[in-house]
């Protein structure tokens, strides 16, 4: 039982509780008081090491609750055996934003986590960390080029988070050989805005189809584009979309860049010329996300 004036006591005995039902409801509800019960931290963190699954995962979420106190508790969180402990804890250094900063090491390292949705927290967490996350970006940029489709496009969006210091690596993946990898990169370039400016005329070649495009790095295999993983899913291998292959890719690229350069804006006008010439006698899509691009760059 607890008491209406101060139920900490009491919750946190019934951690130490002989049954895992008690300790998985106390856990659940020292979560539901979040900072409030940051003083039952120490004995949530011991709770980690429950021989009950429910029991750890439960106190996991209820020391992501608990606030920037539970940073350095969070960080060890990271090299748990448990992946739904680790999943807590990326789940939560997201929702510290840029207090997460001095954990931005323990996250890269978590981008190779062997479970994909760490791994993907990971990025979304390092994302969170704005432009504090600068020194992010080249273990993002590898995890761009992994087997992860999901983690590739949450790395791409945690690049254009991070902002400019991110740039010149995005620019140089819309030259990789991958095409999903170019199209999550030309997204992402897009996300940044009038700030990616120097990315236009990157742009502009992806736009006009693979027969303009640079040099392109190499790269692994085509991906295949796959469906994000729901929250509580245990699936370690995302299902499959079909795709008809790199043609459709390729289309879908010239899609992202010009959707790109649309959301660049005006800062993007350099390119009308190459939107208009890639409207004519291009795929529909191209010629419909050409058109729009050149309605927003012109203010119309």
């Amino acid at each position: 039982m607890t008491t209406a004036d101060d139920p900490l006591p009491a919750l946190i005995r019934e951690l130490r509780s002989q049954s895992p039902a008690d300790r998985t409801r106390a856990a659940k509800d020292l979560g539901r008081l979040g900072w409030l019960a940051r003083e039952a931290l120490p004995a949530l963190v011991g709770a980690l090491q429950d021989d009950d699954a429910k029991v750890r995962e439960s106190a996991a979420h209820a020391v992501g609750l608990m606030g920037p106190e539970a940073l350095p508790a969070l960080v060890e969180m990271l090299g748990h055996d448990d992946k739904y402990v680790r999943r807590n804890a990326v789940w939560a250094l997201g929702k510290l934003g840029p207090l997460a900063r001095p954990a931005l090491n323990d996250l890269c390292l978590a981008l190779k986590d062997a479970d994909p949705r760490t791994a993907s927290g990971a990025a979304q967490a390092l994302g969170g960390l704005g432009a504090d996350g600068a020194d992010a970006v080249p273990p993002l940029a590898e995890a761009m080029r992994g087997t992860n489709i999901v983690l590739c496009r949450l790395a791409a969006k945690a690049l254009s988070q991070i902002g400019p210091p991110a740039l010149a690596t995005l620019i140089a993946h819309l030259q990789h050989a991958d095409p999903f990898i170019r199209g999550e990169s030309a997204l992402a370039i897009g996300w940044m805005g009038g700030t990616a400016r120097s990315a236009v005329p990157f742009l502009a070649r992806v736009v006009r189809g693979p027969e303009s495009a640079l040099v392109r790095t190499p790269g692994p295999l085509s991906k295949t584009p796959t469906a994000i993983v729901p929250p509580d899913s245990d699936t370690t291998t995302p299902p499959q979309i079909n795709d008809s292959g790199d043609a459709s890719a390729d289309v879908n690229c010239r899609v992202y860049a010009a959707q790109a350069l649309g959301r660049i804006g005006p800062a993007a006008i350099g390119a009308l010329a190459d939107l208009r010439d890639a409207s004519l006698g291009a795929p529909e899509s191209v010629r419909q996300a050409a058109e729009q691009a050149i309605r927003h760059i012109q203010g119309l």
